[in-house]
């Protein structure tokens, strides 16, 4: 579905993988993330020429992952903007992880399989280490790093507007994916937000929200992060943490929901333990 959150500015929450941005400007539409499967993509393309744009100033992607970034072909030539340390993610996503993620679709969709495992992917022609601002006739937006979710995450602030899309660094209601996370930056982006003023948060996947987001979601982190330490100095191993974790009815889940979000607590849990035991064997 289509939404206008402000003049010109819109969020597309209808595609598979997530939500998809765009904000027009005296200099051309700047779009936010683009869609993953290349029907989602073409639609994307329809909608905004229905819409009248038909000049790009460039995308920004708010980190690697496939969700974000694999239907930026759809949309060239124009400039695309990510954070510095996103290209080697992206380089061996292109040479073994678009396979993997073809054979997800193999079986109920095998023309669309082969169209993912043929896509050409993008890398981000302008690094952003810090903090980008960019004038666009009278729009001012800035581009933020905003590690938390992965190493590389960037977020897109309106502060006329006083709208962000947070990417995936902001879940509404849900378990975060914390495979690629920098817990504790992400606890330092957390606050960050909290500091800003923002009354509309575009998460990386789900329903608009504003700041009351934020602190269910540091709580989560530190008390998983809490949990893990405490298990590590009793000798559990990476398996038995996941085991033993918990976390589960931190944020309601459905039946249908229940195996994805069983799947992606178990990717996070072995990634806290990670950043638990490098941190707690360098001391």
């Amino acid at each position: 579905m289509l939404r206008e959150l402000a003049e010109d500015v819109f969020v597309e929450s209808e595609f598979e993988g997530g939500n998809c941005g765009l904000i027009r400007t005296e200099r051309g539409a700047l779009l936010v993330d683009t869609p993953m499967l290349p029907p989602d993509a073409r639609q994307w393309q329809l909608t905004l020429i229905q819409m009248g744009v038909s000049e790009f100033y460039g995308i920004v992607n708010t980190d690697f992952h496939p969700e974000h970034m694999l239907g930026d072909v759809f949309f060239m030539p124009t400039r695309t903007f990510g954070h510095e340390q996103a290209e080697k993610p992206i380089a061996k996503f292109r040479s073994t992880g678009l396979e993997r993620l073809a054979e997800e679709y193999r079986d109920r969709d095998p023309v669309l399989a082969d169209e993912l495992a043929h896509l050409r992917v993008i890398s981000p022609e302008i690094s952003v280490e810090d903090r980008l601002t960019l004038h666009l006739g009278d729009r001012e937006v800035q581009v933020l790093y905003l590690k938390g979710h992965t190493p590389a995450s960037l977020g897109v602030y309106l502060p006329k507007e006083r709208i962000l899309f947070a990417g995936d660094n902001v879940v509404n209601n849900e378990h975060p994916e914390m495979v690629d996370a920098d817990t504790l930056g992400w606890l330092r982006t957390l606050k960050q937000l909290q500091a800003m003023d923002i009354d509309v948060i575009v998460p990386g996947k789900g329903d608009l929200c504003g700041k009351e987001v934020l602190a269910p979601l540091h709580d989560y982190i530190v008390e998983m992060r809490r949990r893990v330490v405490q298990l590590f100095k009793e000798g559990s191993s990476r398996r038995e943490t996941v085991e033993k974790i918990g976390m589960l009815d931190y944020y309601p889940v459905s039946e249908e929901e229940l195996a994805d979000v069983k799947l992606r607590k178990r990717h996070s849990v072995e990634r806290v333990y990670t950043e638990v035991r490098i941190a707690i064997r360098n001391r």
